[in-house]
């Protein structure tokens, strides 16, 4: 087999004058199984590595890479140990291997230092020698020849070769383009675009927790007009005006009007029922007739000016007081109504909610890092029930602790109050009805239990 490269003989010089190169068949049973010119001048090295010149089966005894023809100064040298056999032509003369050993003074053993094992053999060889080496099946046959001419590569005519434009498929070429154009403008496009942050529960406003969950609307009760009241004039200013008039008209007309302002006192609140006489006829004994109170409150109080039995929207008659009274009219004892409290608008209140860094109780394999900081995020309806609660009682505070049921998929399936130190039914309720819309994420090991306690307390 010829392989290309080595030196070339220049135009008009002797094929004679170029040194001769190595040629080496490899030969196995009956058959040559490989064969190659050493155009470059170099050792030849034969063994069971695949870096090896020439790789031989594992059945032959030989290490890995064995030299079997050196390179030196002189030229090349046939080495060979005491397990090989063959014979080698030097000059006219053939000589067996094992008759080229030290004995013979035609052989020389490698020197010591030398990579190769003291054992090894070698043998000066000419540009005229040739022979062979037999290796267990394997021979190795060599000789040196002078370099035939490199042939050149054939090559198709020009017009039958294909170029590389030739060959594209320009429509599969002109969808990749564009896949690739669309996909890294829009990564350079997502590039310039700002990421938004997510939001904690915690740092959302009040305003638009109060949006999630909106508080009670109380209806405004609106308070009848009021009939304008005469203002009788005052002494004084009678005095001033009848100052040109006649004195005794004066003093009667000042004695007049002391009669008028102690009637009107007389009849005015609780008084009129305090001052009456016994046996007189009016309010108190309209009220208290035979010792019964089951009298009409609206019918005995219309007899006294500034007093009056309210309805659920009527406001207190005469002057004083926004207050109201439910449920009235009759005076027997039963269901006594709610007072309210006077106030014209809806209290800004603030309550805060505190939860645990752990759970107080946990029943599975769950992580109670993990449920505190989701129990975290949901601390805003919490919040939003305890304000709700506070609206109606400022006075609430204290500690509830809720017993939910985390299912396999981390949805709360159940919720319960525990333990309640608010006494509160309204937030209680409210509470549990947010914690069994709750999610997290999904358990491992199955369902888990979870005990969490939350402390309430109003802020001022």
């Amino acid at each position: 087999m010829a392989q290309t490269g080595g030196p070339k003989p220049a135009s008009g010089e002797s094929l004679q004058s170029v040194p001769k190169i190595l040629r080496i068949g490899v030969k196995q049973g009956d058959r040559i199984i490989e064969e190659r010119l050493i155009r470059k001048r170099e050792s030849v090295s034969i063994g069971l590595s695949a870096k090896n010149t020439f790789v031989v089966p594992s059945s032959i005894t030989l290490p890995k890479t064995f030299t079997l023809f050196g390179l030196t100064p002189k030229g090349y040298v046939l080495n060979f140990s005491e397990g090989m056999d063959g014979r080698v032509a030097i000059g006219e003369q053939v000589v067996p291997l094992p008759s080229l050993m030290k004995k013979s003074g035609k052989a020389a053993a490698r020197a010591p230092g030398q990579t190769a094992p003291a054992e090894i053999w070698h043998v000066q060889l000419s540009e005229d020698a040739r022979g062979k080496v037999v290796i267990g099946d394997v021979t190795v046959l060599f000789q040196f020849v002078v370099p035939p001419p490199v042939q050149p590569r054939p090559q198709l005519p020009p017009s039958v070769r294909s170029s590389l434009m030739q060959n594209l498929d320009w429509m599969f070429v002109s969808v990749i383009a564009a896949s690739f154009v669309c996909h890294f403008g829009f990564v350079a496009f997502l590039s310039t675009v700002e990421m938004p942050k997510e939001i904690d529960i915690e740092e959302v406003p009040d305003r638009f927790v109060r949006m999630i969950v909106p508080p009670k609307i109380e209806e405004k009760r609106k308070e009848p007009e009021k009939p304008e009241e005469k203002i009788e004039p005052e002494p004084e200013q009678v005095e001033k005006k009848e100052k040109k008039r006649d004195p005794e008209a004066v003093a009667r007309a000042a004695a007049a009007a002391e009669a008028r302002r102690r009637k009107i006192i007389e009849n005015t609140g609780v008084l009129k029922m305090l001052t009456s006489k016994k046996g007189q006829q009016g309010a108190v004994s309209d009220m208290l007739h035979n010792g019964d109170v089951s009298g009409d409150a609206s019918k005995v109080f219309d007899k006294v000016s500034g007093v009056g039995v309210a309805s659920a929207s009527l406001t207190g008659r005469g002057t004083g007081g926004s207050g109201s009274l439910l449920a009235g009219g009759s005076l027997r004892a039963g269901t006594v109504g709610s007072v309210g409290t006077g106030d014209k608008g809806e209290r800004a209140v603030r309550g805060l909610v505190k939860a645990d860094t752990a759970p107080s109780d946990i029943s599975g394999s769950y992580d109670p890092a993990l449920i505190a900081k989701e129990i975290r995020r949901y601390l805003g309806g919490i919040k939003a029930c305890y304000e709700s609660g506070l609206k109606r009682n400022p006075a609430i505070t204290g500690k509830l602790v809720v017993h939910f049921t985390i299912s396999s998929v981390g949805k709360v399936t159940s919720a319960k109050i525990e333990d309640d130190s608010l006494r509160d039914v309204e937030v209680a309720d409210c509470v549990k009805s947010r914690v069994g819309g709750w999610r997290f994420p999904a358990p491992e090991g199955g369902p888990v239990e979870v005990s969490y306690p939350f402390i309430f307390q109003a802020a001022h």
